[in-house]
């Protein structure tokens, strides 16, 4: 009986893999877990558990495809896209919230005319390229990085986050449409995830809290620690996850150039480091993916 509960608890554990692959290999990899003896445990072990998921994360990031290099490159532009404007539309929509609670409800078209225009059409890429309309994302992208600045220059004026989202998504959607036919595209619900975590991840106190009190600063730091540790975690096992973040580090930056210009950004030790952790991730992916490749071959 307690080896039927171990083996249900070890199938739940293996949903952390893709349906084709648990398909294939969810009997023997229990039977490998398990064992022919019999047990009277209950639950996985911790280690088991972690490995578990991490070999998940692996095989969604194209650990067992035929060409691992080519799905982390062309599956991580996917995901860049899709946690840029979606980081674009969570600031946007921010930004119109906290403009109404400024009391600007005297002029609700030019905030529209500002800043909404702009969000509606982020927002409208973003639903294309979630539900797999590249094409008419990639048209999307590009008007909304063009049409809202023409209608009103104020957030390209201001240098706000949020104009440089279709700004950065445009070029990698537009790649994105030339990918290899024997690359599949990234899993809508296991895009829609990878894009819920960098978004999470960008939602930690980084800075702000220094007037807090002690205990507060305390608390951001160790939300910070967590944060990222989950993440390095995660994302060294699904290294996709280092391809699609780095783009949403590089907003920050251009923010700070276009509001600084550059003999500022290098002054400020908040700014470069950003662009310089987006390239480094990128290049410890390749090179890591790479590497395996040739050992398994």
């Amino acid at each position: 009986m307690s080896s039927d509960v171990l083996e249900k608890r070890y199938r739940m554990l293996l949903r952390a893999y893709p349906a084709d692959y648990r398909r294939e290999r969810a009997d023997e990899l229990i039977d490998t877990l398990i064992g022919d003896e019999p047990t009277t445990r209950r639950w996985p072990s911790i280690r088991q558990a972690a490995s578990l998921i991490r070999g998940g994360l692996r095989v969604h990031g194209g650990s067992t495809a035929a060409r691992p290099t080519a799905v982390l490159l062309w599956q991580g532009l996917h995901l860049g896209a899709m946690a840029v404007l979606a980081l674009g539309v969570l600031i946007g929509l921010n930004d119109i919230v906290g403009t109404f609670q400024f009391g600007v409800f005297l002029d609700p078209l030019g905030v529209l005319r500002d800043q909404g225009i702009h969000l509606v059409m982020v927002s409208a890429a973003l639903v294309a390229l979630v539900v797999g309309h590249d094409r008419t994302a990639a048209v999307l992208v590009v008007t909304a990085a063009v049409v809202p600045t023409v209608i009103s220059p104020y957030l390209f004026l201001n240098g706000l986050t949020q104009w440089w989202a279709p700004v950065v998504a445009a070029p990698l959607i537009i790649a994105g449409l030339r990918r290899p036919a024997d690359v599949p595209p990234a899993p809508r619900g296991n895009a829609i995830l990878v894009t819920a975590v960098i978004v999470a991840l960008h939602l930690i106190p980084v800075e702000g809290y220094r007037p807090a009190p002690v205990s507060t600063q305390i608390i951001s730091i160790a939300m910070v620690i967590v944060g990222v540790a989950v993440f390095l975690w995660v994302a060294t096992a699904d290294q996709r996850l280092l391809i699609a973040v780095a783009p949403t580090l590089l907003l920050g930056t251009l923010h700070q150039l276009g509001n600084a210009g550059t003999g500022e950004l290098l002054r400020r030790p908040d700014a470069l480091p950003s662009l310089v952790l987006a390239v480094l991730m990128v290049a410890v992916a390749v090179v890591s993916t790479r590497l395996r490749q040739r050992t398994r071959a």
